[in-house]
């Protein structure tokens, strides 16, 4: 045979191409997680506590010493399917909200004020544009910690993603802007009436004690947090491809991101009126006990305001809100799945089970860890029961009289829950906030995961090692 004759490859040695691991969609995590819930309701006793009428606030709370296991009640096929139907429904509110914000934000977006008051940002601070993170952050931050923007952070989000295009970074950035700008000050305050002043309530602690302790814990939390995001935006600036994102379809070559500014009166009066719609919304919050539906109020009122002076067309006006709205299909629809899982938990009466079984360990440690172990148990337990008030109705009369038989603060109680609610809403998918936030900016979930999973790890020590010392100096 010739020597030159090529030979013809082995069947039996084909090599086959690897393919990847590609993590699921967003979509086809939560219908896993709702499957998952729905195998626990099997595997799970399921059990109630008692729920009595406090006297004094004349809330309805858990009666601790109440446990008792019921008659099992597992959740079927058609159970799995109908809680993806009452998630939607359940979480109709804040879907409908975000289809609002979204519309009335594009609205505002189109008249061209914030985008033009970026580019002016930016040229003013030249080559340190940087500096336009910490202080946005700080704004968000203390919005945060009064509790105003815990679930309006996502009307933010648009505004952090354009930040983020302006200054060559990626959406993950433009989401840390606002919405880690935001928790950072929501997950510490010394102040926030859904989860401080409520726990503080529910503990017989009065109210805004440990004012300065929590204020010194948020100070550390919000400098590592900036920190952490200043670093990961000069990993972005000195190469794109540092992103945790695959593909940031801005960042082609053939695209050219406008920095110049043509920033006038209207731009400024634009920008009034949306600044002062939150002022009003915040001032609704506190004084009017103003929910998320008045945000979607202020946002319409602020959206036609902008327009008028925008000098735009009514039918422009309504394009703009039709775009809007389609923007936020992705993220208002997990919301309604995301809800499918506590759906199930409940209907399956394992949410109560789930609670005392974690409160057996508590009596086995010492005090000085009893307080981390109950910020550890709320951690997991958040991802049953996102909302901060829904869980301290939960959790917190539980809590204070356990911390008084572990030989713990009720402060520190309250510490652990509100660190347990707050820390681990950054990245549990059962979050109807974190999904809508990431849907908006359309950042798939395992990108953002990966992107927050490090700081979520320094935020916990630093929760750690704050309830430590405060079970040390004796805090209450």
């Amino acid at each position: 045979m010739n020597s030159n004759t090529l030979k013809k490859p082995d069947s039996n040695k084909v090599i086959r191409e690897k393919k990847r691991f590609k993590v699921p969609n967003t979509y086809t995590l939560i219908v896993l997680f709702v499957i998952i819930a729905v195998a626990l309701t099997y595997i799970i006793p399921a059990g109630q506590y008692e729920m009595v009428k406090d006297a004094t606030t004349g809330k309805t709370l858990i009666d601790p010493n109440s446990f008792n296991f019921v008659e099992r009640s597992p959740v079927g096929v058609m159970g799995f399917l109908l809680s993806i139907v009452n998630g939607m429904i359940g979480a109709a509110k804040i879907i409908f909200s975000v289809f609002l914000v979204g519309g009335c934000f594009q609205i505002i977006n189109d008249t061209g004020a914030i985008d033009e008051a970026i580019n002016l940002s930016i040229n003013k601070l030249e080559k340190k544009a940087l500096l336009v993170i910490p202080i946005i952050m700080t704004v968000m931050s203390v919005l945060g910690a009064l509790g105003i923007i815990a679930n309006a952070v996502i009307a933010f989000i648009p505004i952090g993603v354009m930040l983020a295009k302006k200054l060559k970074l990626d959406p993950v950035a433009g989401i840390a802007i606002m919405y880690l700008g935001a928790y950072s000050g929501f997950t510490t305050s010394p102040m926030n009436p859904f989860n401080v002043v409520l726990g503080q309530t529910i503990a017989d602690v009065p109210l805004m004690s440990g004012f300065v302790y929590r204020s010194l814990i948020w100070a550390v939390i919000f400098v590592v947090t900036v920190w952490y995001l200043i670093r990961y935006s000069r990993k972005l600036k000195s190469n794109i491809k540092n992103s945790v994102l695959d593909n940031i379809e801005w960042m082609e070559p053939s695209e050219t991101v406008k920095t110049t500014s043509s920033f006038n009166w209207r731009h400024c009066l634009v920008l009034f009126v949306l600044i002062a719609g939150f002022v009003v919304y915040a001032y609704g919050s506190f004084k009017l006990d103003w929910g998320i539906n008045h945000l979607g109020a202020v946002m319409i009122a602020a959206a036609l305001i902008s327009g008028i002076i925008g000098r735009m067309h009514p039918d422009d006006m309504s394009t703009s809100f039709i775009s809007g709205c389609k923007n936020m299909v992705y993220g208002a629809l997990v919301i309604g799945f995301a809800k499918a899982i506590t759906i199930v938990l409940t209907d399956g009466n394992i949410i109560h089970s789930i609670i005392y079984y974690m409160s057996i360990p508590l009596s086995k440690v010492g005090s000085t860890f009893a307080g981390v172990f109950m910020f550890y148990i709320n951690l997991i337990f958040n991802f049953f029961v996102p909302s901060g008030s829904g869980q301290a109705m939960v959790v917190m009369p539980l809590m204070a009289p356990m911390a008084d038989v572990v030989g713990v603060s009720r402060q520190i109680a309250i510490l652990a829950y509100q660190f347990g609610d707050g820390f681990s809403n950054t990245i549990i998918p059962t979050s109807g906030v974190l999904m809508a936030v990431i849907g908006v900016a359309k950042v798939p979930y395992e990108k953002w995961l990966k992107f927050m999973l490090p700081l979520f790890g320094i935020w916990v020590a630093i929760g750690s090692i704050a309830i430590i010392i405060g079970t040390l100096i004796g805090w209450s």
